[in-house]
């Protein structure tokens, strides 16, 4: 297995300790990209304080809860207290109520009135603005009980999709340190048995590269196996799909003269504990991005 060297730029990210908050341009073996430490894996399933009936589908309020743990930790300018002091599996409870997952929770999201499993992509992004402002003052129809040290801050929050769509989005976010939550029309990720190591000062992370099984509408018939499998339903034709959180991204030939191919391959923290903990693919079923930031 080879090593792969960075070359390390930190870019307009706080830093909170050593190797965090970084941005950092990598390249070797005939791959260039750029990859975020420090961004929390989060799989499923999340933890239930809220009592939920079910916390399946979970990969929206999860994806989200790991890229507002990360900037709130680690970005100039962001409340640390959006998150309340809870961790970012607890904090993906009150996003699941906001974006009415499975359809419960918040009666203003359009899940609410649908019923689907998962998350509908509008409700992802109005739950994470919701969530992100809601404070004492801004309270909208919350569920008990109310995170007493909660700051309330305006988010950005852009929705990328359809003929807008572009990868150039996504490569244009994580370089600027936020990362994007990217929405999978399914996801059926086939390990490939490649894998190549990210090493620096401080860090060492190990990229696994998968390829893209059939097309699936559950993951009961996922290509992948084993307990760390979730239950998850995709219905993209309504804007439901699998949620993941981008980390970096790397463009060229992982394997040389092997199967894989010359491609974007997007770094992924997924939220299956079956896959690995750093996911690499190619950006083939990408149906929309969501990009996150403070508002100005």
């Amino acid at each position: 297995m080879r090593s792969w060297a960075p070359v390390v730029l930190c870019v307009l990210v706080g830093v909170v300790g050593a190797g965090q908050g970084c941005v950092l341009a990598v390249s070797g073996d005939g791959l260039e990209g750029r990859y975020i430490t420090g961004v929390p894996d989060m799989p499923q399933p999340p933890p239930n304080p809220l009592g939920f009936p079910s916390v399946d589908n979970w990969s929206g309020p999860l994806a989200a809860a790991s890229a507002i743990a990360y900037l709130g930790t680690t970005v100039g300018g962001w409340p640390r207290g959006v998150s309340g002091n809870l961790s970012p599996a607890e904090v993906s409870a009150y996003l699941g109520y906001f974006m009415a997952t499975n359809g419960v929770g918040s009666p203003d999201r359009a899940n609410a009135v649908l019923g689907l499993p998962g998350t509908i992509v509008d409700d992802l992004v109005a739950g994470i603005r919701e969530f992100a402002r809601w404070d004492p003052v801004h309270r909208f129809r919350t569920p008990p009980p109310a995170m007493l040290n909660k700051a309330g801050f305006d988010a950005d929050v852009v929705l990328i999709a359809g003929f807008g769509l572009d990868s150039a989005q996504y490569r244009a976010g994580l370089s600027r340190g936020s990362p994007p939550l990217v929405v999978f029309r399914y996801w059926n990720p086939l390990d490939s048995g490649h894998a190549l190591w990210v090493t620096g000062s401080g860090y060492r992370v190990r990229v696994q590269f998968y390829t893209w099984g059939p097309e699936i509408r559950s993951s009961k018939d996922s290509s992948v196996a084993g307990a760390g499998v979730p239950l998850e339903v995709w219905d993209p034709d309504r804007g439901v799909g699998h949620v993941a959180v981008g980390e970096g991204f790397l463009v060229g030939d992982p394997d040389g003269a092997g199967p894989l191919p010359s491609t974007l391959w997007l770094l992924l923290r997924d939220t299956w504990g079956a896959t690995a903990e750093h996911v690499a693919i190619p950006w083939g079923e990408v149906v929309a991005l969501v990009l996150v930031s403070r508002a100005r």
